[in-house]
């Protein structure tokens, strides 16, 4: 399947992120009686997930599969899932009081799970927008759709509480400082910090601005429990974009800037920013 995804991105013209092949250790923890997610927080945290191991991981990780390591156990638990997610449709189509489509949609995750969470009638407008953004990626990367919603609804309620606990806004701002007091300078001085959509990329956890081939290998890090890599993923993306940020004035001219960052610049933008970040003392078990 990677030679296919590699022989996919190389027609449009891609270079995908070379994967190295995990530590024998992670093969050793599949084999165990019960995983130990520990440990597997900790293989994502030093190393590289390959597309074959990355699904069990993260539903392991996530607590959408059992720890339990035997198939009875993983079947049953998929089931049950399946029943608890027909469940909260069911809650949809009385609501909506319309029937819900044949292939889910980011729309549709993000409703299911404010209804939830019992917050359907109290979320706001950008909230949901927040969440179709953090859905559409699990849509498109998990084929069933019990796997997908619960992996995006485990993913979402971790983000929120993320989100509120540590300010990454802030650290944002400090490390671009630190990693370019010009840059950073220039866009104090535009008043660009508050406008552009630096923000809205960690409220969305990178969803709706890195291609999935670049996204996968930052969630690796941020369902392990370092959310830090973000910012330096951030930094490297802005700095990056250094001689084009600082060639205009504008808001408006920022943002496109950064809205139309073409898709090849993103392999050395997040390796970069992944290799900054294990370097800076982040990089151990949470």
């Amino acid at each position: 399947s990677e030679n296919f995804r590699s022989s996919y991105y190389g027609t449009l013209g891609v270079s995908s992120v070379a994967v190295v092949k995990p530590p024998s250790s992670l093969d050793v923890l599949f084999k165990a009686e019960i995983l130990d997610v520990v440990k597997l927080k900790s293989i994502c945290l030093q190393h590289p997930l390959t597309t074959f191991h990355r699904p069990l991981v993260w539903k392991t990780i996530l607590g959408v599969s059992p720890t339990a390591n035997n198939e009875a156990t993983r079947i049953y638990v998929k089931e049950q899932r399946k029943q608890q997610l027909e469940d909260l449709k069911r809650c949809l189509k009385f609501v909506s009081r319309e029937p819900a489509g044949t292939t889910p949609s980011p729309e549709e995750f993000s409703l299911l799970y404010l209804i939830e969470k019992n917050r359907l009638l109290v979320s706001k407008r950008a909230e949901h927008t927040d969440l179709c953004a953090i859905a559409k990626p699990f849509i498109k990367l998990f084929p069933a759709d019990e796997d997908a919603y619960w992996l995006f609804s485990s993913f979402a309620a971790m983000w929120e509480t993320e989100m509120e606990s540590s300010d990454l806004k802030t650290k944002f701002v400090f490390c671009l400082k630190n990693a370019d007091r010009e840059l950073h300078d220039y866009l104090l001085y535009t008043n660009a910090l508050n406008n552009l959509p630096f923000f809205k990329w960690f409220n969305q956890c990178f969803s709706d601005l890195l291609p999935e081939m670049h996204l996968e290998s930052v969630w690796d890090k941020v369902i392990a429990g370092s959310s830090i890599v973000l910012v330096y993923v951030a930094v490297a993306l802005i700095v990056d974009q250094k001689q084009y940020l600082m060639a205009v004035k504008s808001k408006d001219g920022m943002y496109e800037i950064l809205q139309n960052i073409p898709i090849g610049a993103f392999m050395d933008i997040v390796t970069r920013g992944i290799r900054d970040w294990s370097v800076s003392g982040y990089c151990g078990p949470p």
